[in-house]
């Protein structure tokens, strides 16, 4: 499971240290391999999926119907700007600068566990989106019905 909020620095490469709690388990559950890919709703972070995740996640958009043109759309984001990363012996990782660009990320980022993925954000975009949601909490009238039977 992947969570957890973690406040890192890129070098100058573009690579990101992923941090000593995950490194054993991702090593063992993917062999350190990682699909990046932009997030596809209207924030501006990445997500990145270990390498497992990544084919389940894949096939599932992957068999969208293409005449649907929200389905071309979120396939050509999320399927084509993918990128291949695998950890090297130090635990990083390089972001493709590409990506690196769509989310902004320079020196500071943070790493934001989902569960099955984590998220990649800007420092400064992140503290003031966090900031943003703290001021204007959910509203709770217009909730999914899948957080309605949520139960925690």
């Amino acid at each position: 499971m992947l969570r957890g909020a973690s406040a890192l620095n890129l070098d100058n490469k573009g690579r990101l240290a992923i941090p000593g709690r995950y490194r054993d388990a991702l090593l063992t559950r993917c062999e350190g391999r990682f699909v990046v890919t932009v997030n596809t709703t209207k924030e501006h972070c990445l997500w990145m999926y270990p390498l497992d995740e990544w084919r389940k996640v894949e096939r599932k958009v992957a068999a969208l119907p293409d005449f649907d043109p929200n389905h071309q759309r979120l396939k050509r984001f999320f399927i084509g700007y993918a990128g291949d990363t695998e950890m090297d012996r130090n635990g990083r990782v390089l972001l493709p600068a590409p990506l690196r660009a769509f989310a902004k990320l320079e020196k500071e980022v943070y790493l934001i566990g989902q569960g099955n993925k984590f998220e990649l954000w800007s420092g400064p975009m992140w503290d003031e989106r966090r900031e943003q949601w703290l001021k204007n909490p959910m509203d709770l009238k217009n909730l999914s019905v899948e957080l309605e039977q949520l139960s925690l």
